[in-house]
């Protein structure tokens, strides 16, 4: 008789265990439901901005992204609770960027009486200033080249109009300060090359064409003008002085 109850408690437990584990079971497929019903998709058309610059900077709001490489549309997975801040900060990106308008003055300066009248009086303005730090007794402005470059580009290239072959690189162009016009400076980084006549071989099969003059990250105000470098050149004693100077558009 004792067996028997014993074994009757022993089934009752075990059926109680069974119904704990169900119950557990229920409450998370619930859950899951529950969790499920707060992810929700949406499909966004990109009108400035690359999805793949959306996913990157936003991804800690994303559950999972796709898209196409060259495309404009965005598919995202996100909990609907991060919802309201992605779109806040995707209306922050999704912006049309600001242009910028680089101008680069090549000048040439030397010992000898060599040097020509420069009528921009800005330009004069920096090359007095210079004067009294180099030991040269002329300046010739030998070349005047522009580009249009936007805010956040990270490449761009550019023969120099110049006597001499010169490629200017820049990179890295980002719009700091204020809102105002001349509160802000364009900060990048650059490059200046000059054509080599007969290119230099690195290892077997590696021509190149073009030797570093100067390398600098720098920065100009907004409508000013800088003396980003200074280099010798030929046999003569001759220098490059690079000036830059930059304009910003679509002010918001």
């Amino acid at each position: 008789m004792k067996k028997t109850i014993i074994l009757i408690i022993i089934a009752w437990v075990f059926v109680l265990m069974l119904g704990a584990e169900d119950n557990q079971s229920d409450n998370a497929r619930l859950r899951n439901i529950q969790n499920e019903s707060q992810i929700i998709t949406k499909t966004y058309i990109l009108k400035n901005v690359a999805p793949r610059v959306v996913h990157e900077t936003l991804k800690q709001y994303i559950l999972t992204a796709s898209y196409e490489r060259n495309g404009n549309m965005l598919t995202i997975k996100i909990m609907r609770e991060n919802l309201p801040k992605f779109e806040e900060l995707l209306r922050q990106i999704d912006v049309e960027s600001k242009k910028v308008l680089i101008r680069i003055f090549v000048v040439v300066a030397n010992q000898e009486n060599r040097g020509m009248v420069i009528r921009n009086l800005e330009l004069r303005k920096v090359l007095n200033e210079l004067q009294n730090l180099l030991n040269f007794n002329s300046y010739r402005l030998d070349g005047v080249s522009a580009v249009n470059v936007l805010d956040g580009q990270r490449n761009c290239s550019l023969l120099l109009s110049s006597q001499i072959p010169l490629r200017l690189r820049l990179g890295d162009i980002i719009i700091q300060g204020g809102t105002h016009p001349g509160t802000r400076v364009v900060r990048f980084n650059f490059r200046l090359e000059q054509k080599l006549d007969n290119p230099i071989m690195v290892g077997k099969d590696t021509p190149v064409y073009y030797e570093e003059l100067m390398e600098s990250e720098t920065s100009v105000k907004e409508n000013g003008y800088l003396v980003a470098g200074v280099s010798k050149i030929g046999k003569n004693g001759d220098a490059i002085i690079l000036i830059i100077n930059t304009e910003i558009a679509n002010i918001r």
